[in-house]
């Protein structure tokens, strides 16, 4: 009986050096993430795109901008983001990165604006377009105001399309083209105009509509002299 006890506690011992050391290595050691597949801008990231790689901690500071987390018991960072669209390309074998998920366009974005200019968002119904719309295209905004069905006015006239959807672009693949699918565009105009558009999103029926146009024509026919529509400002000044 009393080798069997001391047999007992000698397992019950190394069971717990064993545990100890477990621990002690696992607090050495942190877990990143290698996709296991390529992956486009619009694809969602799902947890068998990846698969855990344990690294020791002194190469910690290699793996600043790595999905990672600081124990094998914790998955936070990557549940973080899954089902997250990616916003750049990704190989197999890439290391998870969050700035995967973040457009550098969007990054940068306060300082593309031009000095005394204000970048303001529309809601914007794409189906009006004829063909997929870019950045730097030239398009004529419309909108549907109270007064019935028939109350379409012109907004502005030749406009610059600064970005498109920039938080909701995504790039699919279908039949072969190249399909944009986006709800917003954003535009530059000068304080007062931003205010203004910001009143008249309240009071439009739906969506903005767009216009698509040549940008070598410098016509403004419904707008003679440019920026918003006076009869517009008129509709929000009652």
């Amino acid at each position: 009986m009393i080798a069997a006890g001391i047999a007992l506690l000698a397992v019950i011992l190394v069971n717990l050096y064993v545990g100890m050391v477990r621990r002690q290595a696992h607090q050495g050691e942190f877990t990143v993430y290698k996709l296991v597949t390529t992956l486009r801008p619009g694809d969602k990231l799902s947890r068998k795109d990846v698969k855990d790689v344990t690294m020791p901690r002194r190469y910690k500071d290699s793996f600043d901008d790595a999905v990672r987390e600081e124990s094998t018991e914790s998955d936070d960072a990557l549940t973080a983001v899954i089902g997250t669209r990616l916003k750049v390309p990704a190989r197999r074998n890439q290391f998870l990165t969050f700035d995967l998920f973040t457009d550098p366009q969007e990054s940068e974005l306060d300082t593309r604006i031009n000095t005394s200019m204000r970048l303001v968002a529309l809601p914007v119904n794409p189906r009006t377009l004829p063909g997929n719309l870019q950045p730097g295209m030239y398009v004529d905004i419309e909108a549907q105001f109270p007064g019935g069905s028939l109350n379409v006015l012109p907004v502005m006239e030749r406009v610059e399309v600064f970005s498109v959807g920039s938080r909701s672009l995504a790039d699919a693949q279908t039949g072969g083209r190249t399909q944009h699918n986006f709800t917003t565009i954003s535009i530059q105009v000068g304080p007062d105009e931003a205010t203004s558009l910001e009143k008249i999103k309240k009071m439009v029926i739906g969506d903005f509509e767009l216009h698509l146009r040549n940008p070598t024509d410098p016509g403004t026919p419904k707008i003679p002299d440019g920026g918003i529509n006076p009869l517009v400002l008129r509709l929000i000044d009652r």
